[in-house]
């Protein structure tokens, strides 16, 4: 079977709980994504979306990836099974999954990482059940 590891972005860019919004954004921008992983002590504590920076930040008034980040955030491992992952995705009604091992970010997969060559059925029921849902990373 396919694992993570092989579907895995893993130059992901990350960014600290003490970044502001602007930081965030700036990185955001650079890279073109929509996603930053945030890490405390090199282990990851959460996640920011760009929505995130709109709706909890700029909107609320608030100015540090710490005020903003989801904290409990549903990750894979790299020897995940992609059958398992994209379950895992659609289960939660997210569209991008972390990949920790021992609290350190290996990776990134998308949907259209797993759509490219692998389990196409499966993420249309993913894009499917997200698009139902109030998920936001």
């Amino acid at each position: 079977m396919a694992l993570l590891k092989e579907y895995m972005t893993t130059n992901v860019e990350s960014s600290k709980t003490s970044d502001d919004l602007k930081t965030l954004a700036e990185k955001m921008e650079k890279d073109d994504v929509g996603f930053l992983p945030i890490v405390e002590n090199e282990k990851y504590a959460g996640v920011v979306t760009d929505r995130d920076i709109v709706v909890k930040g700029l909107a609320k008034g608030t100015g540090k990836a710490e005020d903003i980040m989801t904290e409990n955030v549903v990750t894979g491992s790299p020897n995940m099974e992609v059958e398992e992952a994209a379950k895992l995705m659609q289960e939660h009604q997210i569209k991008r999954l972390l990949v920790v091992d021992d609290e350190t970010i290996n990776g990134v997969v998308t949907l259209g990482d797993l759509g490219v060559e692998h389990a196409d059925q499966v993420a249309g029921n993913i894009v499917s059940e997200v698009s139902k849902g109030k998920g936001n990373n």
